[in-house]
């Protein structure tokens, strides 16, 4: 059975617009939704310009081969992700302007 994280990227930040939590379950927890949110926004056009986020479940103890597949919802702006192997999946909102957010630079029209 998979999860579905709902996820605020603001809540894993201080004050300085980077990770607050030094170490842990936490931190790798935070590292892999600023990496998904760097793969959605560095890529936008699904050209293989940023590297694929590999999933990071383990289901039965075995780490599944599955690579986030994601997208920014037009209408609201969060980031809908999901892993099509395990089916691992979530929402990711609060990430305009972060560190991560790589939108200001794709100028690339399409």
């Amino acid at each position: 059975m998979s999860n579905t994280w709902v996820v605020d990227l603001r809540h894993y930040l201080n004050e300085n617009g980077a990770i607050e939590i030094s170490s842990g379950p936490g931190l790798r927890l935070a590292q892999h939704i600023v990496a998904i949110v760097q793969e959605t926004t560095g890529d936008p056009y699904n050209e293989g310009l940023f590297p694929k986020v590999p999933c990071r479940r383990r289901p039965n103890r075995k780490p599944c081969s599955g690579e986030i597949a994601s997208f920014i919802n037009p209408d609201n702006q969060h980031i809908i992700w999901v892993c099509p192997i395990c089916e691992d999946n979530g929402l990711i909102s609060g990430w305009q302007g972060t560190l991560w957010d790589l939108t200001r630079e794709n100028t690339i029209e399409h």
